[in-house]
């Protein structure tokens, strides 16, 4: 859970940066940092509940959301380049 809030910080601050630049029109990488910023939001909350409520199934759930975070963020970061 502590890596899903940290990459949740990052993916907001991909998001702020591509439009202080003003490259938003021209890029997804916004969009695509926007939705890892909420598989991670997602990955986070239900991460918690599985700890509350000690349940494996919502941990395995948590951790298959984190996963599409990263793939997605990663696929934001590429876009600048491309």
């Amino acid at each position: 859970m502590d890596t899903a809030a940290s990459l949740l910080g990052v993916a907001l601050l991909i998001v702020t940066a591509v439009h202080i630049t003003g490259n938003a029109s021209k890029s997804i990488a916004d969009a695509l940092s926007f939705a890892a910023y909420m598989f991670f939001l997602c990955s986070c909350l239900v991460s918690h509940r599985g700890y509350t409520k000690e349940r494996e199934r919502l941990e395995r759930i948590a951790d298959v959301l984190f996963d599409f975070g990263i793939l997605t963020l990663l696929a934001g970061v590429l876009s600048f380049w491309f």
